[in-house]
């Protein structure tokens, strides 16, 4: 069994890239691991043009260099195709079929593909009646109401459409932070889908926090009851007392920092399950981090 190990471009903010990529790539092959990148949606042309002539697996987050976050609440299917088509011209330059996706906003406005203010984007085209009082987070009762359950419905409609639109490529929904308007929050939320999932611990730990379940069991659900394809590997920051106010809430931040989390048993519940497809998802995710993870792994 083939285990790969993907380094985000969002660990990359490095001036010397290949020099960081190299070393990445020697630590984990020589472990035994296969070695990938995943082009975040934040990735810059300027990055892209740099990296995509390496001889590497790739995967992508979608979207990729679109006018606009592909929303599959929205009921302009035109409109998620062509924000997909895009993604699709890289995969197919990358030579690689695998691409996750944020894609449950509840507004039917465009969202500008602006990853560098993306509360602003978010703010702008989605109804702050959702938030949680004045904070960041979306008011889980929301996630009760008929307004709610349309969205999803809508979602899963869209994202069998999508991927039936595409058959060439793996589409994978991942689970969301629950910032405003994001509606894949929980484990049910995920399962209801029937697609490809690509959990991100981060976003799950802030969920767990504000939906009141409990994360591990959370995760363990959706290693069980979904087809997972791979795993956003990262720790969060946020207390178990997060009183829903930035800046805590999404910190992708390394192995190291301090944090509730139990890292340890995060990869034990995912190596229990056969999970073969870890990206580190942390922002200047390093050697550390990876070494982290490998040891880890291979000592349970």
């Amino acid at each position: 069994m083939t285990v790969m190990i993907e380094m985000s471009t969002m660990c990359f903010r490095d001036a010397d890239v290949f020099t960081k990529i190299k070393n990445c790539k020697k630590i984990i092959e020589s472990r035994g691991f296969a070695f990938g990148i995943q082009l975040h949606n934040s990735t810059s042309k300027e990055l892209y043009s740099k990296i995509k002539r390496l001889e590497l697996k790739y995967t992508v987050h979608a979207p990729l260099f679109s006018q606009y976050f592909i929303n599959l609440a929205g009921d302009n299917f035109d409109l998620i195709t062509e924000g997909f088509q895009s993604t699709a011209n890289v995969l197919e330059t990358l030579n690689s079929n695998i691409t996750v996706l944020h894609g449950f906003f509840m507004t039917n406005k465009p969202i500008k593909n602006d990853p560098a203010n993306y509360g602003k984007v978010l703010r702008d085209a989605i109804d702050s009646k959702y938030l949680l009082h004045n904070t960041r987070v979306m008011d889980p009762k929301y996630l009760e109401t008929e307004e709610f359950h349309s969205y999803q419905k809508k979602v899963k409609k869209n994202m069998e459409r999508l991927r039936n639109h595409f058959p060439s490529y793996i589409l994978c929904m991942e689970n969301d932070f629950p910032g405003l308007g994001n509606g894949n929050q929980t484990p049910e939320h995920m399962e209801y889908l029937e697609c490809p999932i690509w959990i991100d611990t981060g976003h799950l730990w802030a969920s767990a926090i504000l939906n009141k379940f409990d994360f591990y069991e959370g995760l363990e659900t959706i290693c069980n009851q979904c087809n997972v394809m791979g795993v956003h590997l990262n720790t969060n920051q946020t207390p178990l007392n997060w009183n829903f106010k930035a800046p805590m809430g999404d910190t992708h931040s390394h192995f190291s920092t301090e944090h509730d989390m139990d890292i340890k048993k995060i990869i034990s519940i995912l190596k229990k399950n056969q999970i073969t497809h870890f990206t580190i998802e942390i922002i200047d995710g390093n050697e550390e981090d990876i070494n982290f993870l490998i040891e880890t792994y291979q000592g349970l």
